[in-house]
């Protein structure tokens, strides 16, 4: 039996977690050391049983614990080639950095990057393979759904998928037209349409559970993220907790582990 939780979520920080019997792994350390920490004892984890870190791009939502956590506890970092270049100011001489290869076994789980769109040097999500063959895969920070994500995400049972802002509240918000522009191309994050769009094709291919990730505190809110996936999910016929089971993560969540 496996372990997933995203322990936070958004703008203000990432990290997700994945454990097993053999151990555990983090995606993305962007919050703490120490706020990682309390997060994972308030769940009954040991940090000391963490394998390993992958991080997706080197934005420091995603960065900002990995030097530290990384030390502390002898972690190896993995990440794109383009992502070990753009961390050189989250890491040190000191930190295990790693070059994510094709695929790595870690704790039981087997991980695979997936090439995403967004305005970093190499951005990936990542698929993992439990030993049973079931699939998790996290993705968050793309503008738009490839056929490679779209095909990653549609063979998995457990999706964590970003659902970052709303248009309306986006356009009719305080951020520069600029910025705006920037987080609706093609480099940059997902609208709620855009996840809901892609939710139906997920669930009827077989995902069970779907976690809406990565929400903008200032252009989104969990209300509205949930409801429109929920509306989208149920015009293809499909039926919270009977065809499918819904999660919004929050920015620091207090959501329990889900076990898969």
């Amino acid at each position: 039996m496996a372990q997933f939780c995203p322990l936070f979520s958004g703008s203000s920080g990432n990290c997700t977690y994945l454990g097993t019997a053999a151990g555990g792994i983090l995606i993305d350390a962007g919050v703490s050391a120490k706020r990682i920490e309390t997060a994972l004892l308030s769940r009954q984890i040991n940090p000391s049983a963490l394998k390993a870190i992958f991080v997706t791009h080197e934005h420091t939502d995603h960065t900002n614990g990995v030097r530290v956590l990384a030390k502390r506890y002898g972690l190896p970092v993995y990440a794109s080639a383009g992502t070990l270049t753009g961390m050189e100011r989250a890491v040190d001489v000191t930190t295990d950095l790693r070059l994510m290869p094709q695929e790595v076994d870690i704790a039981g789980v087997g991980v695979r990057a997936v090439a995403l769109s967004h305005d970093a040097r190499q951005p990936t999500g990542y698929e993992m393979t439990l030993a049973d063959g079931r699939k998790l895969a996290v993705v968050t920070d793309t503008g738009i759904v490839t056929d490679e994500i779209r095909r990653t995400l549609m063979r998995c049972d457990v999706v964590l998928l970003e659902s970052n802002h709303d248009v309306g509240m986006l356009r009719n918000g305080s951020y520069p037209y600029v910025l705006q522009e920037r987080i609706l191309g093609d480099h940059g994050h997902l609208s709620n349409d855009t996840c809901a769009a892609l939710l139906p094709y997920l669930v009827e291919g077989g995902v069970t559970h779907i976690v809406l990730g990565h929400l903008s505190r200032e252009n989104n809110t969990p209300e509205l993220a949930r409801r429109t996936a929920v509306t989208r999910l149920a015009q293809a016929g499909l039926r919270e907790n009977l065809d499918y089971r819904l999660y919004v993560a929050q920015p620091e969540s207090d959501q329990p582990l889900m076990r898969v």
